[in-house]
């Protein structure tokens, strides 16, 4: 498989605002899920280009034990140049035990300038062939928002076309709760959140 098809993240994303967190759990919880992580944590987002940037995901703000303890990631991601964000390129290092002033200043090396942070609380559901993600995203203007996201399993190395099988698939599962092709959302977190660069 190629470099390129390895780190492609295929992911639909959807409102839920209006969607009740018990329901989605029961529902997700009676799909059998191989496992479940509760996270808190800090995103903060690097950009260099339009359609390019670095998050770094800060170590959780709770204790999760194992091998996720104070786990961190520097991401590389790069928006496909179609006209929606399901189709990503996405790259992940694990920087646990790096100083955050390091990595600040390592994107910064790198040419991209830090834009704006958002903190979130996920509930997440691990699955053979996807995960499932309710969670809930305070912006810096202090407001909430609450999304799904359904993202077919990279590590599984499906193509394009087999991962967007997967998704129609749990879209089907998650019907009774109004996630539906017709409400996928175009735009990615950093596209909703992204500071105009002046």
């Amino acid at each position: 498989m190629s470099e390129e098809k390895k780190y492609l993240e295929v992911e639909a994303k959807y409102n839920a605002d209006d969607i009740d967190r018990i329901k989605f759990k029961d529902l997700a919880k009676s799909l059998g899920p191989k496992s479940f992580l509760y996270v808190e944590s800090t995103d903060v987002y690097y950009l260099r280009a339009e359609n390019e940037f670095l998050r770094y995901r800060m170590p959780s703000e709770n204790r999760l034990g194992g091998d996720e303890e104070n786990r961190s990631e520097l991401t590389f991601k790069k928006k496909s140049m179609d006209k929606n964000n399901w189709v990503r390129t996405e790259v992940n290092l694990r920087v646990d035990k790096n100083d955050p002033f390091l990595i600040h200043a390592f994107c910064e090396g790198l040419g991209y300038k830090k834009n704006f942070s958002i903190q979130k609380s996920c509930d997440i559901y691990f699955y053979d062939d996807a995960d499932l993600v309710y969670y809930t995203v305070k912006g810096e203007d202090g407001k909430y928002a609450t999304f799904v996201e359904i993202e077919a399993d990279e590590s599984l190395e499906m193509t394009q076309e087999q991962a967007w099988e997967v998704v129609q698939k749990y879209e089907k599962l998650l019907a009774p709760l109004g996630i539906t092709p017709q409400k996928r959302k175009k735009l990615s977190l950093f596209e909703m959140y992204v500071k105009e660069v002046k």
